[in-house]
């Protein structure tokens, strides 16, 4: 599952046509667009709303599934260009300076940038950086309940200093996305494919209840037991972990260190 975090319906409305989110819920706590694969959120603007509105869509989200996160919105830039799209590198809070960095792992040509979260609309646009009003509140909720490289933002600039926040309407919003649909699908359809094999590897080993039942394991037994199994499912996709060899073991540390010499022997 993709989650969509925007700002405004003006934003939102080319992503719903073009994902094809034809489940409209308008009498949750967040107005809510989705299909079997996407789902987006409207949070309003100010990062206090963003972060209750990722909050709410993890409460409807299975605890054991790890979704990918995309944060998409319009951003002023002292000397981009009106409509310049920038995947972020970096978030900064204005107000409590603290920073966060989505980890930049997809291989996409793409413009990276900062962007720092402001209380009120920025005019000034000091610096070489973004300003939007939701990200610092967006990124660190999101990055709760799924993986960092899972949770990334993407903004299009709408005002710089030849063009105030006072020329932005929802007309300009809504034209701004629709004309960024291209470069918002790449990230999209790389967030959807990371996802899966992230999910494949941390899903658990069908061997591992099995093995875990067999053996009297401590916690911190039971820990290693679960990492040498993501490692064999990583190496061995679909390669059986029992064996006639863990049979014959009496005891979950020697279980354990026959699983580390046969994966030191797969690697």
């Amino acid at each position: 599952m993709i989650n969509l975090v925007v700002a405004l319906p003006a934003e939102a409305r080319p992503l719903i046509k073009h994902y094809g989110l034809h489940d409209k819920q308008t009498h949750a706590a967040f107005p809510l667009h989705r299909n079997e694969d996407m789902a987006l959120v409207i949070c309003g603007p100010g990062k206090a709303s963003a972060a209750a509105a990722v909050a709410w869509l993890q409460g409807l989200t299975p605890a054991n599934r790890r979704d990918a996160w995309l944060n998409i919105g319009i951003a002023g830039h002292a000397t981009h260009d009106i409509g310049t799209g920038v995947l972020v590198n970096r978030i900064t809070d204005h107000a409590s300076k603290r920073s966060w960095y989505p980890p930049q792992v997809h291989d996409l040509d793409m413009t990276t940038g900062s962007l720092r979260t402001v209380d009120t609309p920025e005019n000034d646009y000091p610096g070489d950086t973004l300003y939007d009003m939701e990200a610092s509140g967006y990124y660190p909720a999101a990055c709760r309940s799924s993986t960092g490289e899972l949770v990334q933002c993407f903004k299009i600039t709408s005002d710089n200093r030849q063009q105030s926040t006072a020329g932005v309407s929802a007309k300009l919003c809504t034209r701004l996305l629709g004309e960024q649909l291209e470069p918002i699908d790449r990230l999209v359809r790389a967030l959807e494919k990371m996802q899966l094999e992230y999910n494949s590897l941390h899903t658990p080993h069908p061997d591992h209840e099995r093995l875990a039942g067999q053996w009297r394991f401590t916690v911190s037994q039971q820990h290693q037991l679960a990492r040498l199994l993501q490692r064999w499912t990583a190496l061995a996709p679909g390669q059986a972990a029992w064996s006639r060899e863990l049979e014959k073991k009496k005891t979950a540390a020697e279980v354990l260190h026959c699983l580390s010499q046969q994966l030191n022997a797969l690697a």
